[in-house]
């Protein structure tokens, strides 16, 4: 696949036939031009009936029901209305125009007819199925150049890459030790995105090779996804292969990032919310001693390390989150947190700040990684041996995923596991409304585990031993777009990964056996 164009006037005329309109989807005859051909229409039926209404049908081809809806909304832009004929023959189409004369001024039928798979188009009659002339053709081909101009361009590429840098209050001291660092974009737009800081990363020593940098949304090398394993083994082995300082792995829009130090292994998305928050209260607790207590939050997926880091009686306020961007940047917004919060992040790899407009940024993070990998190179230490306590004292299962046979399982299955693992003295937490600020918050449970009536079905049960030191949780969460559940555990203390394994056996034995039951 090559990279995204912009259509162009040479393209609206490749496909203009004798008749019709054929081009090769999606690269001709595309969302856009079936646009334009709907509003070309509808101008052109307009100088001859007021309000046009036009019968459309659509063939089975790829693609033939998505280009009929901009086809459709073509034409309400230019003035028409239209009726939907769904999946129909063309001669439907004529039908419908030629006996209803008096109802449709028009008919369109989205075809490629005969041609081969890759292409699609349109033919377009008028009321009494008369065929579009050639001057009718001629005045669409003229509308859809003439109407092809696209709006003002910004390039804020530039901008964006200064103004992370400056947030990031990256040291420019020349004398630091040079860096190799590997960016793996996964032929999504990370690689575009942070070239420019790249570039500005160069003044200061710091060498960037990047990884799979050309977009293509095909995703030749796999799903850019920090989440998924086989992604960050790939990045790892690219930093173990030049000897890099760090490796940085984005998402598709390059928003979320993962991360794995110089060895390759994989820095876990609570670590690096960890490295990030521990950073940032040193640093609001120089700048302002006087200052309300500060705030981190994390969401009910994030590590137990976050609150062995910060607990209850500390200097900083951890406050836990619902799972998703939006519930996150909601609360952080909210008059009653936002003076006081200074970051927050999630257990998929998204990290928020205040200081760039309480939203996300895997940029900016990974500034703040490189610095402090830069700031213990100096000091003859390295990343790894800074997380080695943390990962032999915890254990992460990683998000696993089940797909159940139907949606309407997802209650019932989250209700079962909860009655088979709440055993005093676990503690239940649920997603509730919080009334006084009209936002959905994480809250100590009790009573019956209902999920059809919580606003997120989000399951987390803790279990630990009275003084902290050793326990597990997990969260068993629906999701929000298929019949799937999310199951993440972590143990820590002594036996942190027998007990981890076990508790995600255990749960996975009984999803696939209520699955096999329904």
């Amino acid at each position: 696949m090559t990279t995204p164009r912009q259509l162009t006037s040479q393209d609206i005329a490749a496909v203009f036939k004798r008749d019709d309109l054929r081009g090769i989807w999606p690269d001709q005859f595309n969302a856009e031009t079936a646009f334009l051909a709907g509003q070309a229409m509808a101008t052109r039926l307009a100088q001859h009936h007021a309000a046009p209404c036009v019968a459309v049908g659509h063939d089975a081809r790829t693609g033939s029901f998505e280009l009929m809806l901009s086809f459709c909304r073509g034409l309400t832009a230019g003035g028409a209305s239209a009726r939907r004929l769904g999946m129909v023959s063309s001669e439907q189409v004529y039908f419908v125009c030629g006996k209803y004369q008096r109802e449709f001024q028009g008919g369109a039928m989205i075809t490629a007819s005969h041609n081969p798979r890759q292409y699609n188009g349109a033919k377009f009659i008028h009321a009494g199925a008369a065929p579009f002339n050639a001057d009718d053709l001629a005045f669409m081909l003229e509308f859809m150049q003439s109407h092809l101009a696209l709006p003002e361009a910004m390039d804020s590429s530039q901008d964006f890459a200064d103004h992370i840098l400056s947030i990031a209050k990256m040291p420019a001291d020349a004398s630091r030790p040079p860096m190799t660092i590997v960016v793996a974009a996964g032929n999504g737009v990370g690689g575009e995105a942070f070239r420019p800081i790249a570039e500005r990363l160069t003044a200061q020593q710091v060498h960037t090779i990047f990884l799979d940098a050309k977009p293509d949304g095909d995703f030749p090398n796999g799903v850019p996804n920090p989440l998924l394993p086989e992604y960050m083994r790939r990045l790892g082995d690219a930093v173990r292969q030049h000897h890099a300082d760090i490796g940085i792995g984005f998402d598709g829009d390059a928003d979320r990032a993962g991360f794995v130090d110089h060895l390759g292994q994989e820095i876990i998305p609570s670590q690096v919310l960890a490295l990030v928050a521990r950073r940032k209260v040193q640093t609001a607790t120089m700048d302002a001693d006087s200052a309300p207590r500060p705030m981190i939050f994390c969401n009910l997926c994030c590590s137990r390390l976050l609150q062995d880091l910060f607990p209850p009686d500390g200097p900083v306020e951890l406050l836990a989150t619902p799972v998703g961007h939006g519930k996150v940047k909601l609360l952080m917004r909210h008059d009653h947190f936002r003076e006081r919060v200074l970051f927050a992040g999630e257990h998929s790899g998204h990290y928020f700040y205040p200081e760039f407009f309480y939203v996300d940024s895997g940029m900016l993070t990974s500034l703040q990684l490189l610095s402090y990998v830069r700031q213990l190179k100096a000091a003859g230490r390295t990343l790894a041996d800074e997380l080695q306590p943390w990962r032999n004292h915890y254990c992460w299962s990683g998000e696993i995923n089940f797909t159940l046979p139907r949606k309407e399982l997802i209650f019932p299955t989250l209700e079962t596991i909860c009655r088979e693992q709440q055993t005093p003295p676990s503690t239940r937490y649920e997603i509730r409304v919080d009334d006084a600020l009209g936002l959905q918050r994480v809250v100590k449970a009790d009573g019956p585990y209902r999920p059809a009536e919580l606003p997120a079905a989000d399951l987390k049960l803790v279990s630990s031993a009275p003084d902290g030191r050793a326990g597990y949780w997990f969260v068993l969460r629906s999701s929000g777009n298929e019949p799937a559940l999310r199951l993440n555990v972590e143990a820590w203390g002594d036996g942190a990964t027998a007990q981890c394994a076990r508790i995600r056996d255990a749960i996975t034995a009984s999803i696939h056996r209520l699955s096999s039951q329904a």
